[in-house]
């Protein structure tokens, strides 16, 4: 539509382009948040799955499953300093498989 005194177009704002970079913005935001949530669900069962190893090494190496999990780290490598995990170790005796919990702090 022409404006009566200049003579002129007026310009129509489109919303369609905002709408676009909304999405993606969104769309960047949850795909970040879901990585971040996958890569500590990763890490967690990474640390349950070397304890256990370690633990299975030791029982095929001395016949009999650790008692603690600062054996582990002292006879077979396994780090036990984790600034962000908690790791709960429960022996159940000599020949029955520990149960490992691994939880996030905070």
């Amino acid at each position: 539509m022409k404006n009566i005194w200049t003579g002129k177009r007026e310009k129509k704002l489109s919303l369609f382009p905002l709408l676009i970079f909304g999405f993606a913005a969104a769309f960047t935001l949850i795909s970040l948040s879901n990585s971040r949530s996958a890569n500590e669900e990763y890490r967690q069962s990474s640390i349950k799955e070397s304890i256990s190893r370690a633990a299975a090494l030791c029982y095929a190496a001395e016949g009999a499953y650790p008692q603690s999990l600062d054996y582990l780290g002292e006879n077979y490598g396994v780090r036990t300093e984790y600034e962000n995990y908690t790791v709960h170790y429960r022996y159940a005796g000599g020949n029955i498989p520990p149960d490992i919990i691994v939880t996030m702090k905070g």
